[in-house]
């Protein structure tokens, strides 16, 4: 059953769009957060009628009989939200009470009743959690340079066929039976010009990877069956909820809350001294403006901070790449150089967590306890992340966003940058390991280990390093494990290299290509629902098959 989703309302004027575009622009330089009401009923919505999708359902023909699960390594349950950027520069509304500022022309909406939420997790009879019977904001008007986020709800398909409830931010406005929820983000880019681009790709109008792999330069004579790999030519793929930004460019985003709670966006660590941007609590039916400059280049997380970290768990989050249009295939100006880089956004969908909300109640993280069921990789789980499914456009997609490969190049740890002819690099490919989740990852390689240069966007130092305050080491290094906590961000370079246990002969009669497995070493991740990874965040990197060379 879909539900119907009206025509944007077209009677909005010209004048109001352009006045609402300068609220939009107003105060350049900083972070403006301000809620504006939305016109426009929305038909069909839902009746408060419980839901008829199946969650939890688990196929035991098709997988196998379920096992124990392991116990959880769960961090983040606690804690209120992110203060408000206060910094200079950085300004948002105070929690207690957001500006308001109603753009001119636009009709205020009627604010959505409360839900029927029961305390202690207990679940409220015939009320959806997203099912305000009040307007909610429907499709508006588009702004140039103005990324539209909704906050919408839907039924998403697990990797054993199971229907669990997510929330997310969304591009279009969908509805709870909507057949297909947009709740992520489809890739978007802010250009230091001005423009907002609508790419799987970055950077803009270079040459897209076949199927992800990028081809080499050519052979390196002194290394047989390595290559030259083309310097500053590749453009990366970028799975879903991931916005990538220049450094230069002005954010602006336009949230709207469909659901029948206060909601937020947040930008993480984005303002000086690692201050949070956001846009203050959204009330039901309305929408709030944020702009902001970019921040420094690096990756960054945006959330619902909402009853953390219930809100983000249910789908509520994404990330922020920002990239230098000056340096496009550095890690920043001045540091590793990359042929081609990948995003991977670790996370951990609780179903129990997820039914609470459906039912309409409110989840305490502090008495129930998460044991999230599946483990994805860029939204994937098991067979589905690793590019085995009968799905050929599912499988592609996970080939081009997910599944590392390239071509094996001689690299010399000391200098990613370092070329070997004239428009070659010898260097890996970046991987950005991004944990919106709440459940400790550990990413474990074979054939290649990681080469970690930074965390949370502080650059790790090559030499005297040092053991920080939670017992980490910081110093650039080879990891077999990278330890990947709840929010945290980690820059690795796979090096894409010949293993260093491959013996001479069987190198060099190598006539196919070499797939090595990454999982994580995390427990829950291994023995969810089953074991062997049905539900798991696992994926594969591929080592390439030499090629013929005209003249090698």
């Amino acid at each position: 059953m879909t539900e119907q989703i009206p025509e944007p309302d077209h009677g909005t004027t010209g004048s109001a769009a352009s006045e609402l575009a300068a609220t939009v622009s107003a105060d350049t330089g900083s972070a403006v957060a301000a809620t504006a009401d939305v016109a426009g009923a929305e038909a069909g919505q839902p009746d408060g009628t419980a839901e008829t999708a199946s969650v939890g359902r688990w196929h035991f023909l098709k997988y196998g009989a379920a096992a124990g699960l392991g116990a959880l390594a769960l961090g983040g349950l606690g804690g209120a939200a992110p203060a408000q950027a206060t910094a200079a520069g950085l300004r948002s509304p105070a929690r207690s009470a957001p500006s308001t500022v109603r753009a001119p022309g636009i009709a205020p909406a009627g604010r959505a009743p409360a839900n029927n939420t029961q305390a202690n997790n207990t679940q409220a009879g015939g009320t959806q959690a997203g099912a305000a019977t009040g307007t909610r904001p429907s499709a508006v008007v588009p702004i140039p340079g103005v990324l539209d986020l909704y906050i919408n709800e839907g039924y998403l398909k697990m990797v054993d066929d199971s229907l669990v409830y997510h929330r997310g931010f969304g591009d279009r406005p969908t509805g709870l039976r909507d057949a297909s929820p947009s709740l992520a983000v489809v890739p978007k880019v802010f250009t230091a010009d001005g423009r907002l681009e609508e790419s799987r790709t970055y950077p803009l109008g270079a040459a897209l990877p076949p199927r992800g792999t990028p081809l080499p330069y050519g052979p390196d004579p002194a290394n047989p069956g390595q290559y030259f790999i083309r310097r500053n030519h590749w453009a990366s793929y970028f799975p879903a909820r991931n916005i990538i930004a220049e450094t230069g460019s002005m954010l602006r985003f336009r949230v709207h809350n469909r659901l029948a709670k206060e909601h937020e966006f947040v930008l993480h660590d984005v303002g000086p001294n690692h201050a949070d941007a956001g846009t203050g609590p959204i009330a039901p039916g309305q929408s709030a403006l944020l702009e902001l400059p970019c921040p420094p280049a690096g990756t960054y997380i945006y959330t619902d901070p909402t009853n953390a970290p219930v809100e983000r768990t249910l789908g509520l989050f994404g990330a922020l790449v920002v990239m230098d249009p000056v340096h496009q295939w550095d890690i920043t100006p001045g540091k590793a150089s990359f042929e081609r880089q990948w995003v991977w956004m670790c996370h951990a969908v609780e179903s129990n967590w997820a039914s609470i909300e459906a039912a309409g109640g409110t989840v305490d993280p502090l008495q129930t306890k998460a044991v999230p069921r599946y483990f994805t990789l860029n939204g994937r789980s098991g067979y589905e992340s690793l590019a085995m499914t009968r799905n050929d456009a599912l499988n592609l997609a996970s080939e081009e966003e997910t599944l590392v490969s390239g071509y094996p190049r001689q690299l010399d740890v000391r200098q990613f940058g370092e070329g070997s002819t004239a428009g070659t690099l010898r260097g890996g490919q970046l991987v950005r390991l991004i944990n919106p989740g709440i459940v400790y990852h550990q990413i474990h390689f074979h054939g290649n280990h990681l080469w970690t240069v930074r965390r949370n966007n502080y650059h790790w130092p090559r030499s005297d390093g040092y053991v920080d305050q939670q017992g980490h080491v910081v110093l650039q290094q080879w990891e077999d494990v990278v330890e990947l906590e709840p929010m945290d961000r980690k820059d690795c370079i796979i090096p894409v290299k010949r293993p260093p246990d491959s013996l001479e002969q069987v190198w060099n009669a190598r006539t196919t290509d070499w797939e090595y497995p990454m999982h994580c070493h995390a427990e829950p991740s291994q023995t969810a629902a089953g074991g062997m990874y049905p539900g798991g965040l696992v994926a594969h990197w591929n080592l390439k098959a030499p090629i013929p060379w005209e003249g090698a």
